[in-house]
């Protein structure tokens, strides 16, 4: 399940990143596997060629990888940089409904975003606690100090 923290309900030692563009472009594009290749296609409708590049869905150039959006760069670092937590506001409906269905995981957001198509998420605020239900998840975001 993934984890959903509120900024300061961040363990101390763990990295939060907010620069999610550069940080795939730094790190991520590098440990790209085939693994990548559903949430690329599901996210941006494009076909992951190789590792470092992309054939676009609009005219169906090839492109670099870091020609992905944004929110499918913050899905694959989240996948693959499970020590870190990643914050989510950059990222559309399409990619929040993949980042609300990952087995593991962590976002951070200051406000609620959240998928509508939502599974289980484990919430940390003052204490962890499994929640399952959109508008349970949106009040424990409204609600958490």
């Amino acid at each position: 399940m993934i984890k959903v923290y509120k900024r300061k309900m961040v363990p101390k030692g763990m990295e939060i990143v907010t620069g999610n563009d550069v940080f795939f472009n730094k790190y991520t594009s590098l440990m790209l596997d085939g693994n990548a290749k559903n949430i690329i296609e599901s996210i941006d409708d494009s076909i992951m060629v190789d590792p470092f590049y992309i054939r676009s869905r609009f005219d169906g150039a090839t492109l670099n990888i870091d020609k992905l959006s944004t929110g499918c760069k913050t899905v694959l670092n989240i996948v693959y940089n499970k020590n870190k937590v990643f914050d989510i506001r950059e990222c559309g409906d399409n990619a929040l409904d993949v980042i609300y269905h990952l087995e593991e995981g962590n976002i951070v957001c200051e406000y609620p975003l959240i998928s509508f198509n939502m599974d289980k998420v484990i919430a940390v605020g003052k204490t962890e606690r499994i929640i399952d239900d959109y508008d349970e998840l949106m009040e424990w975001w409204q609600n958490e100090v």
